[in-house]
């Protein structure tokens, strides 16, 4: 895949998320596109942000340790996957947001450390009951978010999901309908509550049912193979 390819699959992305869009009457500039370059090197993560866009999702904390100190220009590193406590202290200095806080003890973790700015965080929530996820039940989500706002560390700006793997458009949408009814129960902890929700397979679905941030990987960035930098 070369950096042409790359613009191109980045023309059709916004497109459909303009579609999306218009089909709820909501503002394209209204969803945010957080760009997943998890297991791509950091060429492939250099070349996004040459494109202009603002926004990279890691997965793993050795991952950001590994593209950020390389990275240039204008971005926000978003740490989208599951955080241990134990690399809580770590990930703080290479992180602009944390969109997975799943747990008080993970808070308190975070809180414990200390960090000299505020980090602002989604409260993840397991919205489809699958026992492979990460995130906080449903009905533990309000004290949760109670707990983020309280945070020396953290400042609570919303909610994040992941919707059922393979599931239904009916499934798919009932998970994320979830998140943003549990998103209006948290809206006075946030004065611009976020929701997100929506990867490559889905993220149509999402913004029609209310996300904010959009997690697209694969559909951009295609198999997880180094971009050539011919067209720079």
């Amino acid at each position: 895949m070369d950096f042409a390819n790359l613009q191109h699959n980045y023309t059709e992305l916004k497109e459909r998320i303009e579609k999306a869009c218009l089909r709820s009457n909501r503002k394209p500039e209204d969803v945010r596109l957080i760009v997943v370059t998890k297991t791509h090197p950091v060429e492939v993560a250099q070349a996004v942000i040459d494109l202009g866009i603002k926004d990279l999702g890691e997965n793993r904390v050795q991952e950001i340790e590994q593209k950020r100190p390389f990275l240039k220009g204008d971005f926000s590193m978003h740490m989208i996957g599951h955080l241990q406590t134990n690399k809580a202290a770590k990930v703080f200095p290479l992180v602009d947001w944390i969109q997975s806080i799943d747990s008080v003890r993970l808070v308190d973790k975070i809180d414990h450390a200390g960090n000299e700015k505020k980090i602002p965080a989604l409260v993840e929530v397991n919205t489809s009951g699958e026992s492979s996820k990460s995130g906080c039940l449903p009905e533990e989500c309000l004290a949760l978010c109670e707990r983020v706002k309280a945070s020396n560390v953290l400042e609570f700006r919303g909610l994040m999901t992941i919707g059922p793997l393979n599931g239904t458009e009916g499934e798919v949408r009932k998970s994320f309908e979830k998140l943003r009814v549990l998103g209006e129960g948290c809206r006075r902890f946030s004065s611009h509550l976020e929701l997100s929700m929506g990867m490559s397979s889905d993220f149509e679905w999402a913004i029609e049912e209310g996300s904010t941030m959009v997690r697209i990987g694969s559909l951009l960035l295609g198999n997880r193979e180094g971009l050539k930098q011919t067209a720079h």
